[in-house]
């Protein structure tokens, strides 16, 4: 049954890339990652609605429609058919080995059970968003954006972790495709080793993230580029560029709450680049940009909507007003403490968002002197620099303020998260760097390729051998942090067996329920504290999210007279057994049904 499905996903899909691709106009390269945005927007509308299943389905139904019609299409009248380049060809080479590697990925971090995977798996059991009522959801307000994606894919292609994995990483690998969209000139193989090298050293940042994780803090600086691109192609044409844009940037404010800061940058890019194009009407660009202003913040504000009505009385991980202990945010008395904390994380050379930003700074300084001085180029990218310094402060001092006045008193204390959310801002400003950087490399070039073709594309024969030495830097340094970042999910997905997710699958299974069913009974699990597992909520988490049961409790010590208060005890590993209070190690099973119970 899911080969049949399976199938008929992927000729939907196909159906819906060719209609993008034909009857809107745009590049290749943008196509993958525009239809998706707009299935995920529409899929999100499905689910204020409260017909995400049926809304899923349709869409399945329209996609393989539209593959019939262009099929149909094809037998009465020629259509042009699409050939990629050598340069897509192998960015789709490229994409294929990430997309097999992480089909055989599980998940590590903890954050994936306590929400993003949490709520995928909550989607595909139930079909509906979490209501006031659903204790399994612990953050109800966060927004949905790709897990409505995610269980768009996994509707129709199976609930394992892989699948999950695969339709998050093809959402990112559609925005790497939308960033090569920015090159004009095409036949420079150059730039488009240039963004591959830009790209793939974004991998280094996202360390601290993984690809093998469905959090998103990788994903918006990614799209919010993307979006910039798109505007940056098609600056002469406002309504391609602002429809286009538009969805892009209305899907990422539904991805995260920080999604909106990110949309707001690549909203504020495309009002530069449209509003400045003085070919265009001046009524046409201001209609455009509304347009897509419109289109951009009205995910937002729906969501906006529904939180203040179908969640009403609920209280959120960052609400200001919180009553809740474990969720009031950090008293006065802590701030200079947290400001201190802060101030040492951000400024610490052991960080690698720091040695990040250092390195990005001194590259993009050093090529601006070298083009300046040797070359006699004028680059923009020293402007930029500056801009995109700026926007880093205000998103640092935008963190501050989150710690200090909404996030929990527990966590803002550590500064839970810190280097992902850093991360996240500075691959967001080394990715407006080598967009800028390729931007002035294309202006650059002595020689533009005519009708003439490549022989006579180069100035000297020294330039073209600089331009050959060129790319073969950039495709060596693009290929050794691809095999690095490959390297890594296979060293990760090697100890998955002794990770804290590996145990507890192993000892209770990954539990599916129909008909939107979750596990009621009540369960005790017994671990001891390594790694923190237990103090730090992880193991708490881990289990929900295998068991998909909200009565779940986690403790290092446990006397006789509390088992009876249980159904179901889990053993996660030997040390935890006490044998005093009738908790044995067992090498077969360690989840059991507690006998203590007098029912």
């Amino acid at each position: 049954m899911r080969g049949i499905t399976g199938l008929f996903f992927v000729m939907s899909m196909a159906g819906y890339l060719l209609l993008v691709w034909q009857k809107f106009k745009i590049r290749s390269w943008f196509v993958p990652l525009v239809t998706i945005s707009g299935i995920s927007l529409i899929l999100y509308l499905g689910g204020l609605l409260g017909i995400l299943g049926s809304v899923a389905d349709g869409l399945l139904a329209g996609g393989v429609m539209c593959l019939a019609w262009q099929e149909i299409r094809l037998r009465r009248m020629p259509v042009s058919f699409w050939i990629p380049g050598i340069s897509m060809i192998c960015l789709i080479l490229g994409s294929l080995i990430f997309l097999v590697i992480v089909a055989d990925q599980n998940l590590i971090h903890y954050d994936n059970f306590s929400h993003w995977a949490l709520i995928v798996k909550y989607l595909l059991s139930t079909g509906k968003y979490p209501g006031v009522s659903d204790a399994l959801i612990s953050f109800k307000d966060y927004p949905p954006g790709t897990a409505v994606w995610i269980y768009y894919v996994c509707r129709f292609l199976g609930h394992g972790e892989g699948v999950m994995l695969t339709a998050q990483t093809g959402m990112i690998l559609s925005a790497f495709s939308a960033v090569f969209g920015i090159v004009r000139e095409s036949r420079r193989f150059l730039l488009y080793a240039f963004l591959a090298v830009g790209c793939s050293m974004l991998s280094y940042l996202n360390l601290t993230i993984r690809i093998n994780n469905l959090l998103v803090d990788f994903l918006l600086p990614v799209l919010s580029l993307a979006a910039i691109s798109i505007a940056a192609r098609y600056r002469q044409q406002p309504v391609k560029a602002c429809l286009c844009c538009g969805v892009v940037i209305g899907f990422t404010g539904i991805v995260k709450s920080t999604g909106v800061f990110f949309g707001a940058l690549a909203y504020l890019c495309m009002i530069w680049m449209v509003g400045r194009s003085r070919k265009i009407r001046l009524r046409t660009r201001l209609t455009a940009l509304a347009a897509a202003g419109g289109l951009s913040v009205c995910p937002w504000l729906l969501w906006q909507y529904h939180v203040a009505h179908a969640l009403a009385g609920t209280e959120h991980k960052f609400d200001l007003t919180a009553s809740a202990e474990a969720l009031k945010p950090a008293d006065q008395a802590l701030y200079e403490q947290i400001v201190r904390t802060f101030l040492q994380e951000g400024t610490a050379l052991s960080s690698r968002p720091v040695q990040a930003f250092l390195v990005c700074s001194l590259l993009a300084v050093a090529a601006y002197g070298y083009v300046k001085f040797f070359l006699h180029r004028r680059w923009k990218l020293l402007r930029t620099f500056f801009l995109a310094t700026v926007i880093v402060l205000i998103y640092y001092a935008g963190i501050l303020g989150l710690y200090l006045f909404s996030m929990p008193e527990e966590e803002a204390v550590r500064l839970a998260g810190f280097e992902r959310y850093a991360s996240s801002i500075i691959v967001w400003f080394a990715g407006i760097l080598i967009l800028q950087a390729e931007t002035d490399m294309e202006r650059s070039f002595a020689v533009d390729i005519d009708e003439r073709g490549g022989y006579m594309a180069y100035s000297s024969p020294e330039a073209k051998r600089r331009y050959q030495y060129g790319v073969l830097i950039c495709l060596v340094a693009a290929v050794n942090f691809l095999y690095s970042e490959i390297n890594g999910l296979l060293q990760i997905q090697q100890g998955y067996v002794k990770s804290l997710p590996g145990r507890v699958r192993q000892i209770v299974g990954d539990r599916w329920y129909d008909s939107g069913c979750v596990d009621e009974r009540r369960y005790l699990v017994v671990a001891s504290d390594r790694d923190g597992q237990v103090s730090d909520w992880s193991a708490w988490y881990v289990c929900r999210y295998f068991l998909f049961a909200p009565n779940v409790e986690v403790t290092e010590k446990v006397k006789a007279e509390e088992l009876e208060d249980y159904d179901y005890v889990v053993v996660l590993e030997e040390e935890a057994a006490d044998a005093d209070v009738g908790i044995y190690p067992m090498d077969e099973f360690r989840f059991f049904q507690n006998s203590f119970r007098n029912d």
